[in-house]
């Protein structure tokens, strides 16, 4: 974010980002990449703590038609996951369950109700299982730890030496049984795993895949969920929005009459899409990273010299909100209805059992 920017957190519900031990085949050195540790009472989730939270293209081999259902059962124990540590290189031969354990210690507060746990853990598994399927773009290796790129990843060493040996307990024990209540489960779409993309939270809607990637997929559509709002504002002078627009990523189209001020226009889920600056034009995901906003579900307003924005929600929209996710969970609902409103017209599927039929 520029110097001159300011940010403003109005309303936050502090988290924990945590990690339990591992069974690993081969030694884990991966502590994450660039999520900022802080103590437990005030952890805020990963990619609360960076400006984007995925990358600008629609992941590869990304579904839009069912395929042909698994019908051989895929035994999870026999499951090894090449880990890639974004930060040294090197790639780490983990088990599918203790990588889901050190993704969801990272992904999602240990404080969460235990039903989003699972969730989380669901998901997290159908995201690894269709990057195995469809290759991440890492040679020797089925997944990084970059969550801007595939998902975040902390180990128990990482926890231990933050935290010490009795937090470390208590977070092993929570999402360890949240991991192994799920063990073998994931979402299918068409008998095949589905993208499983979530994000921290939104505001009233979900957002669907094509208004962020431009790619239609069947199951990532805009859904309600009910998490309270979370607001932040930041203010960015004239000269900082007119470098935006100036950047390589603005288009110049004809200004139509409009004057050098800033106007937009919205989706159906109401988060902007396209926002104009006299003759020049962003998309709202560009202009978001370019000015550090927390999502593109934003109102603006002049103020002197500048211009405030004002910001609902956390994260690209798409999948599962899991601060909705733990909402649902605190009114009764179990994993598998979480899931289910989420990501529209799965399986739950279990791996390590034959299809019936």
């Amino acid at each position: 974010m520029n110097a001159g920017m300011k940010i403003t957190l109005i309303s936050c519900i502090a988290a924990g980002v945590l990690t339990v031990s591992v069974p690993l085949l081969s030694e884990a050195t991966n502590r994450g990449r660039g999520h900022a540790v802080m103590p437990p009472e005030v952890i805020l989730l990963p990619q609360e703590n960076a400006v984007t939270d995925g990358t600008d293209e629609m992941p590869a081999g990304t579904p839009t038609e069912p395929e042909s259902p698994v019908t051989e059962p895929l035994p999870e124990e026999d499951i090894t996951v090449r880990v890639l540590d974004a930060n040294t290189g090197k790639i780490t031969e983990m088990a599918l369950d203790g990588y889901i354990t050190c993704v969801v210690a990272a992904e999602m507060p240990y404080t969460f109700n235990s039903e989003a746990l699972k969730a989380q853990a669901v998901a997290a598994r159908s995201f690894c299982l269709y990057r195995m399927k469809n290759g991440t773009g890492h040679d020797g290796a089925d997944i990084c730890t970059d969550y801007a790129h595939c998902a975040a990843f902390i180990t128990e060493e990482g926890l231990t030496e933050k935290y010490g040996k009795t937090v470390a307990g208590k977070i092993e024990k929570k999402i360890g049984e949240a991991v192994k209540a799920t063990s073998g489960k994931i979402i299918t779409y068409g008998g095949q795993p589905a993208l499983a993309l979530f994000h921290s939270r939104s505001y009233g809607f979900t957002e669907s895949s094509e208004n962020v990637w431009g790619g239609k997929v069947p199951y990532l559509v805009s859904v309600t969920t009910p998490e309270e709002d979370d607001v932040t504002e930041v203010t960015v002078s004239d000269s900082e929005l007119k470098t935006a627009f100036s950047s390589d990523y603005a288009v110049k189209v004809s200004a139509g009459g409009r004057k050098m001020c800033l106007t937009s226009e919205k989706n159906g889920t109401g988060r902007q899409s396209s926002v104009f600056y006299g003759n020049h034009e962003l998309t709202a995901r560009k202009l978001r990273s370019l000015l550090g906003l927390r999502s593109c579900s934003f109102e603006y307003q002049r103020i002197d010299g500048g211009w405030k924005f004002t910001v609902h929600g956390y994260g690209h929209g798409v999948g599962m909100s899991q601060y909705g996710a733990n909402e649902m969970a605190k009114r009764g609902c179990g994993y598998e209805e979480i899931l289910l409103h989420y990501y529209t017209g799965v399986t739950l599927t279990d791996i390590s059992k034959p299809a019936a039929g």
